[in-house]
């Protein structure tokens, strides 16, 4: 495991705003019935941590001026204007900690997978699943095989495999993880260019309503020209 050297906050290392201009983030380490700890990461490092995907699920460890911690990242800060990271909180663990993550899902062999390759489309109803174990038992990442999948078929937490002692949080139903739906079916429109020429044509032809009032039309006349003779 690496190890990241972080800085503990003082009042030599200067206020949130100078620490944030020298590309160090503000972060805090609490938990295990310990006082908690102020300090500070380099943005580079933490940034780059952050877009492994499994940011949440990871043990980092820290050294602390020497002093070596495990820690679990908890929650980051944003700033509401500029959306720029400005704080994090780190949960202090030890292997035998039961902690709660979010574990991304994996769905392996998607090009040979029977349901997708007759048009089906995977729907994914959870892209992470929470789950709990011990620190020093996080899966970076749960997988499912799609190799016999059809479509219709619905991918349960049940349906994919769990390492000893990790358990999902929710326990009362057997959650929908994915499914495989069919294909969208597109409906023909017809253009609107189209459709106005269509209108056009029909209000053009002649209506039988209107051929009959015009040949009753014709009769008064020729009957008003019999009267006057």
């Amino acid at each position: 495991m690496e190890k990241y050297k972080v800085i503990e906050r003082s009042k030599e290392t200067g206020s949130t705003h100078s620490l944030i201009n020298k590309g160090m983030i503000p972060g805090i380490v609490y938990g295990k019935g310990t006082e908690p700890i102020k300090i500070a990461f380099e943005n580079k490092i933490l940034l780059k941590l952050m877009h492994t995907g499994s940011f949440y699920s990871t043990i980092l460890d820290i050294d602390i001026d020497g002093k070596s911690e495990k820690v679990l990242p908890k929650q980051l800060q944003y700033h509401p204007v500029t959306d720029k990271l400005i704080h994090f909180d780190f949960l202090r663990v030890q292997d035998d900690t039961k902690v709660t993550v979010e574990v991304p899902v994996e769905f392996l062999n998607q090009e040979t997978c029977p349901g997708l390759k007759k048009g089906g489309v995977l729907n994914l109803v959870r892209r992470e699943v929470e789950l709990s174990c011990n620190a020093n038992n996080i899966p970076n990442k749960l997988q499912f095989d799609l190799i016999d999948s059809e479509i219709g078929d619905s991918i349960k937490i049940s349906n994919i495999e769990l390492p000893d002692g990790v358990m999902p949080t929710i326990t009362d139903r057997d959650f929908v993880v994915a499914t495989l739906v069919p294909p969208t079916v597109e409906v023909e429109t017809k253009p609107a260019e189209e459709e106005a020429e269509e209108t056009t044509d029909d209000s053009k032809e002649e209506k039988p309503e209107d051929k009959k009032e015009e040949n009753k039309e014709d009769s008064k006349k020729e009957d008003s020209k019999e009267e006057s003779k």
